[in-house]
C-alpha cells in the first residue's frame, strides 16, 4: 500500500473519531436547546456552533467510503454488507431503547397498538438522535444511483449541482428567513439535504486544493461559526427563547464549516505525526466502534447522571463528562464486539 493510500485511511479514521466525540460533546451540551441568560447556556452555544460539523462530516465520510463501491463489489453485495452492518444493530437498539425507556418511565405510552408503536419509532420519539440511523439507511438505498457519478466525465456536473445546491438550498432560504421573507422551496435542487455531504465527501477526498484556497475555506469556516453564534445569540436574546433559524445541517454556515474541517484534517501530514504503524492499526478498530457508540452513548449518559447525581449545567459535565462518556462507551462497544453472538448488535 502506498503512502497516499495510508494517508487517506489515517485522515478518514481521525475524522471519524473526532466526529463521534463531537456528537457526544453536543449531546452533553443539550441545554443549548433551552434558552437562558446564564453563562451555561452561552458556553453551550459556543460548543453547539463550533462542533456543528459532526453529523455533516460523518456523512461526508460515507461518501468517501461508498461512492466508489462498484470498484470492489456489485450492488447486491453492497446492500448485503451495508444493511447487515447498520440495519441489524440499528433495529436492535431501536427496540431495546423503546422497551428500556418505557420501563424507566422516560417514555409513556397510552396506546400499545402496532400502528402507534411504529409511529413512535419512525418519529424517533423513543430516542430523537436515532434519526441519523434513518438518514444513513436512506443514503445507502440512494447510493446505487450516486455511485454511477464517479466517472470522471460527471465531475464538473457534480460540482455544478453542489454549487447550485449551496445557492438555492443552503443560502437563499436562510437569508430570506432572517428577513422574514417566505421563500418558495420548490425553487431548489431537488434532492435530500444530506446528499450534498455525500457528494462533497467524495469530491473533496479526490481533489487537491491549493494552499491559498484552503486558507480562504478555513476563514469562511471560522466566519460561519461566528455568524451562527452571534445571530442565534441575538435572536434568542431578543425573543427570550431559543431561536432556531440557523439550526439546519444543510444551511450555508454548516456546509462551509464541514468543508473547512474536512479539508483541514485531510491536509495534515498524519504520517509525520503518527509514525508508529501500531497506532495506525489501532485507529480502524476504534472507528469500527463509532456506530455502536452512537447507538448506546445516550443510555450511558442517563446512568452517569443518575448514579453520579450530576448537574447537567455544570461545566465539568459539559466538557470532561463528554470524555468520560466517550471512553466508557468505547470500551463497552469494543467488549461487545469480542463476543460472537453480541458483536452484530454494535456493527
Amino acid at each position: 500500500m502506498n503512502k497516499d493510500c495510508n494517508k487517506r485511511i489515517v485522515y478518514i479514521d481521525i475524522l471519524n473519531i473526532m466526529a463521534i466525540f463531537a456528537v457526544i460533546l453536543l449531546h452533553h451540551n443539550g441545554i443549548v436547546h433551552t434558552y437562558s441568560t446564564g453563562r451555561a447556556w452561552k458556553t453551550s452555544l459556543v460548543i453547539e456552533t463550533f462542533f456543528y460539523w459532526a453529523v455533516p462530516v460523518f456523512i461526508m465520510i460515507t461518501g468517501v467510503n461508498l461512492m466508489t463501491y462498484r470498484k470492489k463489489y456489485d450492488t447486491k453485495t453492497f446492500f448485503k454488507k451495508r444493511l447487515t452492518k447498520v440495519l441489524i444493530p440499528f433495529s436492535f437498539w431501536l427496540i431495546f431503547t423503546t422497551i428500556w425507556k418505557i420501563r424507566t418511565g422516560q417514555l409513556i405510552i397510552d396506546n400499545y397498538s402496532i400502528v402507534n408503536i411504529l409511529n413512535i419509532i419512525f418519529e424517533n420519539k423513543e430516542e430523537p438522535i436515532y434519526y441519523f440511523g434513518f438518514v444513513i439507511l436512506g443514503i445507502y438505498i440512494t447510493m446505487p444511483l450516486l455511485s454511477n457519478l464517479t466517472d470522471y466525465k460527471y465531475r464538473k456536473s457534480i460540482w455544478f449541482t453542489v454549487v447550485l445546491y449551496f445557492i438555492f438550498n443552503s443560502t437563499i432560504p436562510v437569508v430570506f428567513g432572517l428577513f422574514k421573507i417566505k421563500y418558495n422551496t420548490n425553487l431548489s435542487v431537488q434532492f435530500g439535504s444530506y446528499i450534498v455531504f455525500v457528494l462533497l465527501g467524495y469530491l473533496l477526498s479526490t481533489e487537491d486544493i491549493s494552499r491559498k484556497k484552503r486558507l480562504i475555506i478555513y476563514f469562511l469556516g471560522i466566519i460561519s461559526v461566528l455568524f451562527r453564534y452571534i445571530v442565534t445569540y441575538y435572536l434568542s436574546y431578543k425573543a427570550r427563547y431559543i431561536d432556531k433559524t440557523l439550526f439546519g445541517y444543510y444551511q450555508f454556515h454548516s456546509v462551509l464549516l464541514a468543508i473547512a474541517v474536512f479539508i483541514f484534517i485531510k491536509n495534515i501530514n498524519w504520517d509525520k505525526i503518527i509514525k508508529k504503524d501500531c497506532i495506525k492499526n489501532v485507529l480502524p478498530k476504534i472507528t469500527s466502534c463509532s456506530f455502536g457508540i452512537y447507538l448506546t452513548h445516550k443510555i450511558i449518559m442517563y446512568y452517569e447522571i443518575k448514579i453520579l447525581d450530576i448537574n447537567i449545567l455544570s461545566w465539568q459535565w459539559r466538557t470532561l463528562g463528554a470524555i468520560l462518556t466517550y471512553f466508557i462507551t468505547l470500551f463497552l462497544v469494543f467488549a461487545l464486539k469480542q463476543i460472537p453472538f453480541l458483536k452484530k448488535i454494535v456493527a
